[in-house]
């Protein structure tokens, strides 16, 4: 028998379960890239040792839960499913990458220079004669546009660490390892918003169509201001995840103070 072979007889759970877990268990120990391309229904079919049309049933519930896709003319098509080892969005990061239901492969950077506005000087703290970065970036799939960022920062924090201005990608490599400083928290909100010309343009959309906005600031762990950015997604490829939970109750005294 194949190995990860999978008996049709005397299972105490349905034989699709099995399948979505064997298959969804290989997604995440990286057997199939994200963009990649599934096999087809007979070699899978055969590889577990199942009926077609358990398979099938399996694959609609990799479906629904954002493991592939299935594209016309293509097959199945395996999504980047980051959300199955890593952190929601309660851990700082780039969120337009990490939760892109496609594998980002390129970015367009822009990098310029303006006085800091009144808003600015109030978010980052800064001075009335005090210049901010502002760092456009388009994030791609293939030839889609599927997020933007509008980034401000601080012209000090740039020259400070030495980044090439005169060099996008420098500048978009800064500013990921600055995502990825430890110490950092945000204050974060996230909201609807419907794109105007500028952005339906950038991102390919008609005007007016919904689209996610997240905004923030983030700071050092000694309160320090280090940039303010919005995020632009388009809904459709992207699944934003945020892990949550309850503190353990503490017995004892909090129960009696209760």
């Amino acid at each position: 028998m194949r190995d990860n072979a999978i008996k049709e007889k005397n299972v105490k759970i349905p034989l699709y379960v099995t399948v979505y877990e064997t298959i969804s268990q290989w997604l995440k120990e990286g057997k199939y890239k994200p963009g990649e391309k599934l096999p087809g229904e007979n070699i899978l079919s055969e590889q577990l040792n199942v009926s077609r049309g358990t398979l099938r049933q399996a694959m609609l519930l990799l479906q629904e839960d954002g493991f592939i896709v299935n594209q016309q003319g293509r097959g199945n098509i395996v999504l980047s499913n980051q959300n199955l080892s890593r952190s929601g969005m309660e851990k700082i990061g780039n969120p337009i990458v990490d939760f892109c239901l496609q594998p980002v492969d390129r970015v367009e950077t822009t990098v310029g220079f303006q006085p800091a506005t009144q808003k600015h000087q109030e978010v980052l703290k800064l001075r009335p004669s005090s210049i901010v970065a502002v760092i456009n970036i388009t994030y791609y799939s293939g030839q889609t546009a599927v997020g933007f960022a509008m980034v401000y920062m601080p012209y000090e924090i740039l020259d400070d660490s030495s980044v090439d201005l005169e060099n996008p990608d420098t500048v978009y490599e800064f500013y990921i390892r600055l995502l990825a400083t430890g110490g950092l928290y945000s204050d974060t909100k996230l909201r609807l918003g419907n794109a105007r010309e500028r952005l339906a343009n950038i991102l390919s959309i008609p005007e007016g169509e919904p689209f996610l906005i997240l905004e923030e600031e983030l700071y050092t762990e000694y309160d320090t201001p280090i940039l303010s950015q919005k995020l632009f997604f388009t809904p459709e490829q992207h699944e934003l995840y945020i892990k949550r939970k309850n503190d353990r109750a503490i017995k004892g005294a909090k129960d009696k103070q209760a």
